[in-house]
């Protein structure tokens, strides 16, 4: 699963530019560096007839789901597959599709008029269930949805907290107990219907949690200085986080290993983590040197990309596979994407004008990205190899 909200910046895009390239039309290979490496092939996806498309999610069949800008300006929630971008919100204001899972479950929230509610439904093939007035965020292989909901009244007065919806019942969790703030946010969704949360305390301090069937299992202390931060969890129950004082660290059945940082760095920024107990985990040195994306395999760090890149890793999957963005120590001006595949690392972005991401994988070759055009319009890209058909 993968979730982002839709950037603020993007919203306020102007709605007039070139026309976008046809909805699933072919852009380029993409480059291939190292041995042996698969050829990508990408795809631009096209938008609803306005300059943008931004993706949110990428299931293992290839289909993309996210927000796109329409012929006048709004912005709609589409489903790309096989070359169709198909607009998910005709009718309505504003729509975006947050997450797609694999049997083609889409999470959408939309507001039907100008000034309206926003309301949360899974679309399911032409079947379409009402989840309500909550933010929908992550749909999961069950079909179970996990979001955010506002609760103006609340014990602790008005409070934002997570919810699961599991077969047409929808359990709020609500705040964290004995935790100061009355506030929690979603991080993650697994399949076996546990939430990933952050308590959000006084002074911005963070509680990790995890949240199953009625019962909260904090991470770490809850009074330690600054708090500790949670940005992803597995099916296995790995939590993958990072603590103001501590730095990342891994957390499995109340057990917490702490993975420090290597000589030269002073800041380790965590970002996935698979079934085993490995991490994606971006180091910034102590001397001001370029940020390099690394693998915790459970042992140590092992550096990806190039020693004089800057590599700045966005996704991780359970095939050890690493995509996100470098910038080339020979062309510091250039933003490209990457994927680092059984040692290789692969340029996505070779030949593609603008700046090029790599945001999320999926199945056995997809990858899922963005392009922002040096007008600063961005499209929604998808890279696929010989053993995945789009």
């Amino acid at each position: 699963m993968a979730a982002a909200l839709l950037p603020a910046a993007l919203a306020a895009a102007p709605a007039t530019a070139a026309p976008p390239s046809p909805a699933g039309a072919p852009v380029v290979t993409g480059g291939e560096h190292g041995h042996g490496s698969s050829a990508y092939r990408v795809v631009e996806l096209g938008t609803l007839g306005g300059p943008q498309s931004v993706p949110h999610a990428v299931n293992a069949h290839g289909q993309v789901v996210g927000a796109s800008q329409t012929a006048d300006g709004r912005w709609h929630a589409f489903s790309w597959q096989r070359g169709r971008m198909r607009d998910l919100t005709p009718d309505a204001e504003n729509g975006v599709a947050m997450d797609v899972n694999d049997a083609g479950q889409v999470v959408v929230q939309v507001t039907a008029v100008a000034g309206g509610p926003t309301m949360s439904e899974l679309r399911s093939g032409r079947r379409t269930v009402v989840l309500g007035a909550v933010f929908a965020q992550q749909v999961n292989e069950r079909g179970q949805v996990a979001g955010g909901v506002y609760t103006p009244e609340g014990p602790a007065g008005p409070n934002g907290n997570p919810f699961l919806w599991t077969r047409g019942t929808r359990v709020d969790t609500g705040p964290v107990p004995g935790f100061a703030g009355p506030d929690s946010r979603l991080v993650d969704l697994d399949d076996r219907g546990r939430l990933l949360g952050i308590g959000l305390g006084p002074q911005s301090f963070e509680l990790g949690y995890v949240w199953a069937a009625g019962t909260f299992t904090t991470i770490g202390d809850p009074d330690a200085f600054g708090g500790n931060g949670v940005v992803d969890l597995s099916n296995t129950g790995w939590v993958l986080g990072n603590a103001y004082d501590g730095g990342p660290f891994l957390w499995r059945d109340g057990v917490t290993t702490w993975l420090g940082l290597p000589p030269g760095v002073s800041q380790g920024d965590p970002v996935a983590v698979d079934e085993h107990g490995h991490a994606a985990v971006n180091l910034r040195p102590d001397a001001g040197g370029p940020e390099r994306a690394h693998l915790w395999d459970g042992r140590r760090y092992v550096p990806l990309g190039p020693a004089d890149a800057a590599t700045h890793a966005m996704a991780m999957d359970d095939r050890h596979r690493v995509a996100g963005v470098f910038t080339p120590a020979d062309d510091p001006m250039r933003t490209s994407a990457f994927l680092v595949e059984r040692g290789r690392f692969v340029d996505l972005g070779a030949g593609i004008d603008g700046v090029v991401a790599a945001q999320a994988l999926a199945g056995r070759g997809y990858v899922m990205g963005t392009v922002t055009s040096p007008e600063g319009f961005v499209t929604a890209l998808l890279w696929t190899t010989g053993r995945t058909h789009s």
